[in-house]
């Protein structure tokens, strides 16, 4: 009965450490991936996005997340205060700007 068990152990295991020098090349390509295509991008876009909240000033033609286009008319520590038509001032949370609106003159060429 021994030798049965015994053999039906396959031979050559290197235990622990082949595991793990088995699975690091996963681990390696997995951590280049996110860090490629997650990780690197991400601070990029954020990064950018801080620094246009950082310029950003009174009579900056913005865009909000939900579409809205307005002129910014003050700002506040968390808040700006937004144009969105003649005589319509609202206030919105800096968060709810997704960047710089398009010029006209852009669009059209």
């Amino acid at each position: 009965m021994e030798f049965l068990l015994t053999a039906a152990k396959p031979m050559g295991q290197g235990g622990p450490a082949a595991l793990f020098l088995t699975i690091l090349p996963w681990l390696i390509f997995i951590f280049l991936f996110y860090y490629l295509f997650v990780s690197s991008p991400m601070k990029k876009k954020q990064k950018e996005f801080q620094n246009l909240m950082s310029n950003l000033k009174t009579g900056d033609k913005i865009v909000t997340n939900s579409g809205l286009y307005g002129v910014i008319t003050g700002i506040q520590d968390r808040t700006f205060k937004v144009r969105i038509a003649n005589n319509v001032v609202v206030e919105m949370d800096k968060t709810a700007i997704s960047g710089l609106a398009p010029d006209e003159k852009e669009e059209k060429k």
